[in-house]
C-alpha cells in the first residue's frame, strides 16, 4: 500500500519481514538438512582415506616386486644379529644386538625415496646418532590418513631414551597355522620355522611361496593411534604396547600389555582376526570401519573381517600350508 505525502512528493512503500515462526521454521529446515548431508559428508571423506590406505599398500606391493626383481629375493622382515637361545615362551624375545632395519627402510629405494634410503647407514643401529634425521623423516605412503596418531613414536619403555621414530600404520605377516597344520596350533612370534612371508634375517624367494601369491598375505593395517610403532624397525629389548588412547579404553596404564622387539615390525596371526576387542598390540589394527585392509603377495589389496573364520585367516598368513582361500 503507498500513501502520498504532499508536502514532500514522496510515495512511501510498506514492507513485511519474516515472521518469527517463519524465521525458527527455516532455521530448523537448514538443520535438518545439515543433519541429513553431514554424515554423508564424512563417509565420502572416510572413502576417500580407505582408498588412499588402499593405494599405500600397493604401493608398498609394487616396490616388494621390484625389490625381488633386482635381488632375486623378498627383503627378510627385519635384520638383527641373534645373540643368544630363544627362552620359548610366546611373548620371550630372542636376545639380539641390531641394527634392526626394516622391511620399509630397505624397499625406499623402490618407493622413489632413494635419497632417505642413501642417508641410513645400514650396519649401525637405528638408535645411533647418525641415523637420526633418517628415523624421523615421515614417509607419506607408511601413514595411513585416517590414523590418527601425528606424533614422533616414543620407544618403549621410554628409559631407552628414543622418542623421535616417524610413525608406520603398517605391519608385516610372519605365519599362521604351523607347515602341519596341527589343531589348535597358535604361532610363538619367535618360533622357527616360520611360516609367513616376513621374519628376522630370513630372505624368502618366490619359490618359497607354495601356496602362490594371491593366497598369502603379505602385510595388513596396524595404526599407530591403536599400537605406536616406527618404519624404520626393531629396537632391541624395546616392546611394543597399546597407545595411551586404547590402553585407557582397555582400563589399563600403557605398557601394562605388551609384546617383544620382533613385533615393532611383523606379527602373526595367533588367536583373533583384525580388529578383535581382546586383541594384543602385537596384532593386526585398522582405524577404517568394516575390517582391516591387507596386500597379498600378488600385490593386490583386500578388506578381511573382524569376523573371519579363524583356520581360513590362519591358512592367509601361511605361504606353505598347501591352503587356498576365495576373497570376496
Amino acid at each position: 500500500m503507498a500513501t502520498n505525502h504532499s508536502s514532500c512528493g514522496c510515495i512511501a512503500v510498506g514492507r513485511r519481514g519474516f515472521t518469527l515462526v517463519e524465521l525458527l521454521v527455516v532455521i530448523a529446515i537448514i538443520g535438518v538438512m545439515v543433519g541429513l548431508l553431514l554424515p554423508a559428508v564424512q563417509a565420502a571423506r572416510e572413502a576417500a582415506r580407505r582408498m588412499q590406505c588402499s593405494n599405500n599398500l600397493k604401493q608398498i606391493g609394487l616396490a616388494l616386486h621390484n625389490y625381488e626383481s633386482a635381488h632375486r629375493t623378498f627383503p627378510p622382515g627385519f635384520i638383527s644379529r641373534v645373540t643368544g637361545a630363544w627362552p620359548g615362551g610366546g611373548n620371550d624375545p630372542i636376545p639380539e644386538s641390531g641394527p634392526g632395519w626394516s622391511v620399509f627402510a630397505m624397499i625406499l629405494q623402490q618407493l622413489e625415496q632413494g635419497n632417505l634410503h642413501d642417508t641410513i647407514n645400514f650396519s649401525l643401529p637405528i638408535t645411533s646418532p647418525i641415523n637420526q634425521p633418517a628415523r624421523r623423516t615421515v614417509v607419506k605412503e607408511y601413514q595411513c590418513p585416517s590414523d590418527a596418531w601425528s606424533t614422533p613414536v616414543t620407544v618403549w619403555p621410554a628409559t631407552l631414551g628414543i622418542n623421535d621414530l616417524a610413525s608406520i600404520s603398517y605391519t608385516c605377516s610372519l605365519g599362521g597355522a604351523n607347515p602341519a597344520n596341527a589343531p589348535g596350533y597358535t604361532a610363538m612370534y619367535e618360533e622357527q620355522p616360520f611360516n609367513g612371508m616376513f621374519h628376522r634375517n630370513v630372505a624368502v624367494r618366490h619359490a618359497d611361496i607354495i601356496d602362490g601369491t594371491s593366497n598369502t598375505l603379505g602385510m595388513g593395517e596396524r595404526a599407530s593411534m591403536f599400537s605406536p610403532n616406527g618404519w624404520a624397525g626393531v629396537i632391541p629389548t624395546a616392546q611394543t604396547v597399546f597407545s595411551p588412547l586404547i590402553a585407557q579404553r582397555r582400563g589399563q596404564v600403557v605398557g601394562a600389555t605388551a609384546r617383544p622387539a620382533i613385533t615393532m615390525t611383523t606379527v602373526h596371526v595367533r588367536s583373533g582376526g583384525p580388529n578383535a576387542p581382546t586383541g594384543s598390540p602385537g596384532g593386526f589394527w585398522s582405524p577404517h570401519p568394516g575390517g582391516c585392509l591387507f596386500m597379498l603377495m600378488d600385490g593386490s589389496t583386500h578388506t578381511i573381517s573382524t569376523n573371519v573364520d579363524m583356520p581360513i585367516f590362519r591358512a592367509m598368513a601361511g605361504r606353505n600350508d598347501g591352503i587356498t582361500f576365495t576373497l570376496p
